[in-house]
């Protein structure tokens, strides 16, 4: 059986993505499974024994892969996009599973009932019960090798034990205040890591500090600091996943979003605010009251005693 999964949405989606690839290769070894995501699944996915379609979401590009994709017998898609409903529909696919919540719907051969109250790993395991699937592996995974490991430790002269910080979000509204994130840099017991990408270079100098590799790591050495750390401590984000994929605990900071939306890390904990307004949405991107109030709830001392209690 030839068999579709797609997911196109961010890193972090795509990390709970793979229970998915898991339980699909467990239950049918002898399926062939194919991921269509961003071109970053390239680098994520290494050491999946699958076929991977990096797609860029072009538009000449979006009937490209029509062509590729069309000789599968099943598609299965997390991603609830009418782009994406829309593709599979004109691939012809013979068997499409999507989420009831996704847009153009209809288009699904089977649609599967979208639950908030459930974690997105359990979320998305439940779109294999219209293959006949029931047994899940619930646990993402990422591989990242020992020498990998090593060779960030050396480039970038890491302490023995570390705790990463990842302060930064694509929304800016799920950031923690950068004031907060500096008074538990300083109060940590253990040396501090600071990840995140190019585009905040400049806010991150804030930072203390002598490892701050905010822009310097590629997304495979990014994985390797921080399966070489103790804890992530993060907004709500992707280290969060990538983190729990590599079996090191993590902490969520909420602020506009929440633990409701099923994103909360499996392994670690979360403190998330409690407002009138909260939550907010899951990717939101204005303050609907203009107090920002979501960014201070959590303080410094909570994150520290979460920290302190995992780490012991």
């Amino acid at each position: 059986m030839k068999i579709l999964l797609w997911q196109t949405a961010y890193l972090g989606d795509v990390v709970l993505t793979t229970p998915l690839i898991r339980t699909i290769l467990h239950n049918l070894p002898d399926a062939e499974l194919t991921f269509v995501g961003r071109p970053f699944i390239v680098d994520l996915l290494k050491g999946y024994p699958i076929k991977l379609l990096p797609f860029s979401k072009g538009f000449i590009e979006s009937f490209q892969i029509i062509e590729k994709i069309k000789e599968n017998q099943v598609a299965i898609s997390p991603h609830v996009s009418m782009r994406t409903a829309l593709i599979l529909f004109f691939s012809g696919i013979p068997k499409r599973v999507g989420f009831d919540r996704s847009e153009l719907s209809f288009l699904y051969t089977h649609r599967v009932r979208h639950r908030w109250e459930l974690h997105e790993a359990d979320r998305n395991l439940e779109l294999l019960r219209p293959l006949g699937i029931t047994r899940f592996i619930r646990r993402p995974l990422l591989y990242v090798d020992e020498e990998e490991r090593q060779k960030v430790k050396e480039k970038f002269k890491l302490p023995q034990e570390y705790v990463v910080i990842s302060p930064f979000s694509n929304f800016r509204l799920k950031e923690w205040s950068l004031k907060n994130w500096l008074e538990l840099e300083k109060n940590i017991d253990l040396p501090v890591v600071v990840v995140g990408t190019k585009d905040r270079v400049e806010e991150a100098r804030a930072f203390k500090t002598q490892w701050n590799l905010v822009g310097s790591t590629n997304l495979r050495e990014l994985l390797a600091v921080i399966g070489a750390s103790k804890l992530v401590v993060s907004c709500d984000s992707s280290p969060v996943h990538m983190a729990n994929a590599l079996g090191v605990p993590a902490i969520t900071i909420y602020t506009s979003t929440s633990s409701r939306y099923g994103f909360y890390p499996l392994m670690g904990g979360y403190l998330e605010p409690y407002l009138p307004c909260s939550p907010c949405s899951p990717n939101p991107k204005v303050c609907k009251t203009g107090s920002y109030a979501c960014k201070e709830a959590v303080k410094p001392n909570q994150v520290l005693e979460m920290a302190y209690r995992i780490l012991s």
